[in-house]
């Protein structure tokens, strides 16, 4: 497997990335996981280390889980409710930051709990709301109803870990499996997983787990990746790009060539990509609502290969969700290339207002030409309005941790996100609920780029979780997905789509839609 950066976390508990959360699964199993098969059956969540996706009781607030027979770890202890009681209690640790929100904005009784590795775990009897009945059943008390909780312990954060085997903040570069690999050597350009001989198949309808060994390599080299998978020579016929699409300037010859389009993995999901707006660096709204005005984004789809790249987005919540509301507030979808006669006027009531734009701002993203080059659009766009676009590229393997510091000192962010789920509750919280925001000086866990702390919104959000009937939840899902896009946080630009080149020998390759990339699980050689 080809990645652009070597994942920055292996923990599940700090999983945070598209990209990592596949990774996850080659030795991290949960309660439940998603299907690992071609078109919509990929949405749906089955029993992975549990024996079905949990029983709910009492209005959805409690929900019980099964664990299998014969689940073990890579040393052959058998898998416990203890280690998956741990593993949701160490994400509680201040000792690192956890990316996904889950467990604390779900669970009950969680405030003052501070984790394992203080105050002897709350006196022993640790986090009172995830409860082991014995040693093979687990029950979770909710702070609400929450209908799909079982997809919720899909989410790595949720996975098990053995607290005899937990080395903290060392635990991220090799943690224990229970998957069908586990890692043989980690070195700063490649991961290595080998066999877990205690994984049994005959526990785990998802991991086809097909080759012997998988080498996971970065390389942000993106043209050169693709020229080497075109050719498919040597080891590169046993190779695919699992997190890069097809680099712009080969995507005609593999869309017009039968025999390199059947070769690759292509396909749309749930993604966007996006430019989050730091609207603690950019109080003033006409000022944000100048930046969202004035984006090209016809010359950044072009720049990234075309349609082929993804559709144009005016929306977070795109189509393929049910809670999806089709809007544009900003009117971009008739005028692609920006208003930015418009952009000056906003520009120009924010100054008679005393309150003047910023005639410089600083944009980041991940350091890969790629990335650069379609920053370069962006640096275009807003010469338009005046404004002059510093470009700061920071370490793909460290970007989201870095801008995941709320006191980061970024104007605007390149940012994607792919929904845990196909519910606009894996859109709009974790990506907006300013209570979410986390206050420690170094913390490098949040996802809310744009520092929306909005009360009303914030409300609206516990009010939307709250709401039990899908199709109502649907439908204020989208109402809030409006509300937030008049606050002028960020900037959709396309609904992504996935062209991945695979060598002349991969198989079972298929765009699964929790991570925008070829599922893992389901790869081989043929």
């Amino acid at each position: 497997m080809v990645v652009s950066a070597k994942p920055a976390h292996l923990d599940p508990q700090r999983v945070a990335t598209a990209t990592e959360a596949n990774v996850s699964r080659l030795v991290s199993r949960t309660l439940t996981t998603f299907r690992s098969e071609p078109g919509p059956p990929a949405s749906e969540i089955v029993g992975d280390l549990a024996t079905d996706a949990g029983r709910p009781s009492e209005g959805n607030r409690v929900w019980d889980f099964q664990l299998k027979d014969d689940v073990r770890w890579e040393d052959g202890t058998p898998i416990t409710c203890a280690d998956v009681k741990y593993g949701v209690e160490r994400s509680f640790s201040g000792l690192f930051s956890v990316a996904q929100p889950y467990a604390k904005t779900y669970l009950a009784d969680t405030d003052g709990y501070a984790g394992p590795f203080v105050g002897g775990n709350n006196g022993g009897k640790g986090l009172q709301s995830v409860q082991c009945v014995d040693t093979k059943n687990i029950r979770f008390v909710l702070n609400q109803p929450i209908g799909d909780f079982g997809y919720t312990v899909a989410m790595s954060l949720f996975a098990p870990v053995p607290a005899k085997q937990d080395t903290k903040n060392d635990y991220d570069k090799k943690p224990f499996s229970n998957g069908p690999y586990k890692l043989q050597e980690v070195t700063d350009q490649q991961l290595v997983y080998v066999r877990n001989s205690y994984w049994d198949a005959k526990t785990d309808t998802v991991r086809k787990a097909y080759p012997e060994k998988i080498v996971i390599e970065a390389n942000g080299d993106l043209p050169t990746v693709t020229s080497n998978l075109i050719t498919s020579d040597g080891d590169f016929a046993d190779t695919i790009d699992l997190d890069k699409n097809v680099a712009p300037n080969f995507v005609q010859q593999v869309v017009n060539d039968p025999d390199l389009s059947a070769r690759s993995v292509q396909g749309s999901y749930g993604g966007i990509r996006y430019i989050a707006i730091n609207s603690r660096r950019i109080p003033t709204l006409q000022c944000r609502q100048a930046l969202i005005y004035a984006f090209d984004k016809r010359k950044f789809r072009a720049a990234a290969g075309g349609s082929i790249y993804g559709d144009y987005a005016t929306t977070m919540i795109a189509p393929q969700l049910k809670a999806h509301k089709n809007f544009d507030l900003y009117d971009s979808a008739n005028n692609l290339e920006g208003k930015p006669d418009v952009a000056i006027k906003l520009m120009d009531e924010a100054k008679n207002a005393g309150k003047p734009c910023p005639p410089t701002l600083t944009l980041a993203i991940p350091d890969q030409k790629d990335i650069r080059r379609l920053a370069t659009t962006i640096v275009e766009s807003y010469q338009q309005i005046g404004i002059q676009l510093k470009i700061n590229g920071i370490d793909p393997e460290t970007y989201f941790d870095v801008i995941g510091n709320p006191a980061n000192t970024n104007d605007l962010l390149w940012s994607g996100w792919i929904p845990d789920w196909a519910n606009g509750s894996a859109v709009i919280p974790p990506l907006f609920d300013g209570r979410l925001i986390p206050t420690k000086a170094n913390a490098t866990n949040n996802q809310d780029y744009g520092l929306l702390d909005d009360p009303e919104v914030n409300d609206a959000i516990s009010a939307a979780l709250a709401e039990s009937v899908p199709d109502r939840q649907y439908r204020l899902w989208g109402e809030l997905d409006q509300k937030i896009a008049e606050k002028a946080v960020v900037i959709p630009i396309v609904y992504m789509k996935s062209l991945r080149m695979a060598g002349t020998n991969i198989r079972g390759g298929f765009i699964h839609p929790q991570f925008g990339q070829p599922d893992l699980c389901a790869l081989g050689l043929a």
